[in-house]
């Protein structure tokens, strides 16, 4: 049997849900499509997803499909569209062997499919795009076509048109090849000299070399397939199908004991925690992993039939499998399985910089606590871009999140199941301090007792760096005590800046230090107080406030547009583009501090009783942050 893991990507409400419903529909593994308003899709199984009509987790659903020209085990991971969830999709990508890529017809690509896009590109993986809804807008995708050319800087090969005896019917190419256009034909073949050299040496041959040059070119990304139909009514879905099965998939080859990739966790209520993992090599078990000196076995691995897991003792090449969390294996998603690394620490500065949104928890009784860490290990567990906490001295408990929609799910997740109470504070947001563009030379000393006690004489530049980093550097020769006092006390002169936050960005030189004289007595303590004394000096006024940013993209219904504008300027988000799309809606992109976007998403749900959609992506990078204060 031949494994494929094809990935289905998209921005939010183009319909990757729906096409793998559909998908598993046409299979027949499922004897009616589900409705995600109706909550009884395959795929969007939790309370949340029902409610809110959108992906939370990656699932992945495996189908038998029969080709004239083979079968075939395709292995569906169907990835949410939300920004938040964004590490979901990068996390499965060195797995994925095709991707395909959902537009919506009717518009230009948006801005989560670009950004998959170019994600995709950029781990060499084939990708097939399929315009979505044409049941609703037919031959209305000029613009996503025109679009799709300025993101992949070349013209994407539309492989399908309309049935001009049969309006409202679309022919499919690949399946007669007498259909294919002489200028489709020819595309499909000039990108590879050798195919065109084989096809000018045989021209009264059978060998269907455009169909030769679609499979190779479109797995080495000199050819984008473009299919279109409707995942609703399930028009091209079939079709879709039969196009992903004959490309060639992007080949694994991997020579290293290491080669079982983890795509993503999942707590069971009967086996309870576990992992899906690609097996990129075939392999026997049990099976030795050995990285360095290190070394672990799985012991055992499932398959799922009916609900069901079935032993396996094998892993043919290309499957995705299930293995049972174990403490000797590191199964983090995004990585290969690898034997569990004890020294491996999580820093902090690591969490804030992936999960800048926190809150705090308080459960109601002590007695409770127990139980709601639990809930947090596991969803923790499933999506490591929670983290949390418990605060020693306060009791509290801290959890980090993505995103405000990402924090306000994970909460509701941890809760849904509980009669417990737990209390929450307001969604905090990440502030810094960063230095300004400077360097300043100063020469620190302190004393003490009548000045018989001298720190002695530091000479040094501080300067911004062009990262978020605290770095140290040492032009000097010093005594291991003398340096220690220096480390310590710079470490700690960043945690409080001017505006009372943790400064960052900055690089601390040591040129020279000076011993006092001999009427002086030397102590390294007041070293300390010499420096904290003279960064606190530097950091007045030298240090800007800073936070999250937002990117925000919103579609609307052009008669609500107004008030939209009115609350992102209230909220002093700068527009960058507003575009009028089909049928009376509008489209625009703003961006704002992540602070100042807090409730936005709820504002606009109610500002436009529910149709409005809006779409955010926050980072906090040297390169992406929002300036609070100067």
């Amino acid at each position: 049997m031949d494994y494929r893991t094809v990935g289905i990507f998209a921005h939010i409400d183009s319909g990757k849900t729906t096409l793998t419903e559909r998908i598993l529909f046409e299979a027949g593994k499922i004897s009616a499509v589900g409705s995600i308003e109706d909550g009884t899709t395959e795929s969007d199984t939790l309370k949340e997803e029902i409610e809110r009509g959108i992906s939370i987790r990656t699932t992945f659903h495996s189908i038998q499909w029969k080709t004239t020209f083979g079968e075939y085990c395709l292995q569906i991971v169907d990835t949410p569209g939300h920004i938040d969830f964004k590490n979901q999709i990068t996390d499965i990508l060195p797995a994925i062997q095709i991707a395909i890529v959902i537009l919506e017809g009717g518009s230009p690509v948006q801005s989560q499919a670009r950004l998959v896009i170019e994600e995709l590109r950029a781990n060499s993986i084939p990708i097939v795009f399929f315009i979505n809804k044409l049941d609703r807008f037919r031959d209305d995708y000029l613009d996503s076509l025109i679009s799709l050319e300025e993101i992949l800087g070349k013209a994407p090969e539309v492989l399908f048109e309309e049935n001009k005896e049969k309006p409202g019917e679309w022919v499919y190419y690949l399946e007669s090849e007498n259909s294919f256009p002489l200028s489709v034909h020819e595309n499909l073949i000039k990108w590879s000299d050798e195919l065109l050299l084989s096809q000018w040496n045989d021209p009264e041959s059978n060998t269907k070399w455009n169909m030769i040059g679609l499979s190779q070119g479109t797995r080495d990304n000199f050819i984008f397939p473009v299919y279109g139909g409707s995942a609703k009514t399930g028009q091209g879905v079939k079709e879709l199908l039969n196009l992903i099965s004959w490309i060639h998939p992007k080949e694994k080859k991997s020579d290293s004991n290491l080669s079982q990739y983890t795509l993503f966790r999942r707590v069971h209520p009967q086996y309870e925690r576990y992992a899906i993992v690609f097996g990129e090599k075939e392999i026997n078990l049990p099976f030795l992993l050995k990285e360095g000196k290190r070394e672990a076995r799985i012991q055992q691995a499932y398959r799922e039939e009916n609900g069901e897991w079935l032993e396996i003792s094998q892993v043919p090449q290309g499957m995705l499998y299930y293995i049972r969390e174990t403490r000797e294996l590191d199964t983090t998603p995004g990585n290969y399985l690898s034997p569990v690394d004890s020294g491996k620490k999580r820093e902090l500065g690591d969490i804030m910089s992936v999960s800048p949104f926190s809150v705090t928890i308080e459960p109601e009784s002590e007695g409770d606590k127990p139980d709601w860490l639990k809930a947090l290990s596991n969803l923790s567990w499933e999506d490591p871009g929670y983290h949390f906490e418990e605060d020693p001295d306060t009791g509290q408990i801290h959890l980090w999140g993505r995103g405000e929609l990402h924090i306000e799910i994970g909460l509701r997740r941890i809760q849904e199941n509980s009669q417990k109470k737990i209390q929450t504070g307001s969604i905090n947001i990440a502030r810094f301090e960063r230095l300004k563009k400077m360097a300043s030379k100063v020469a620190l000393e302190h004393r003490a007792f009548e000045d018989s006690k001298s720190s002695g004489t530091l000479i040094a530049v501080l300067e911004d760096t062009a990262d978020f980093s605290k770095q140290i550097a040492f032009e000097v020769s010093l005594p291991e005590e003398v340096k220690n006092s220096i480390e310590t006390a710079f470490f700690e002169s960043t945690l409080f800046g001017f505006y009372g936050r943790e400064v960052i960005g900055l690089r601390l030189v040591v040129l020279g230090f000076e011993f006092p004289g001999k009427d002086k007595e030397h102590l390294p303590s007041l070293l300390k107080v010499a420096i904290h004394s003279g960064m606190k000096d530097l950091f007045r006024e030298n240090t800007i406030l800073v936070g999250p940013l937002t990117e925000i993209e919103v579609s609307v219904d052009t008669t609500q547009l107004g008030v939209v504008l009115s609350e992102l300027n209230r909220r002093s988000a700068k527009i960058h583009s507003v575009d009028e799309e089909r049928a009376g809606k509008s489209r625009l992109k703003a961006k704002a501090s992540a602070e100042n976007l807090l409730g936005f998403s709820g504002s606009l749900r109610n500002m436009t009783k529910g149709i409005g959609i809006s779409w955010e992506r926050t980072a906090f990078t040297s390169e992406f942050y929002a300036v609070l204060k100067e």
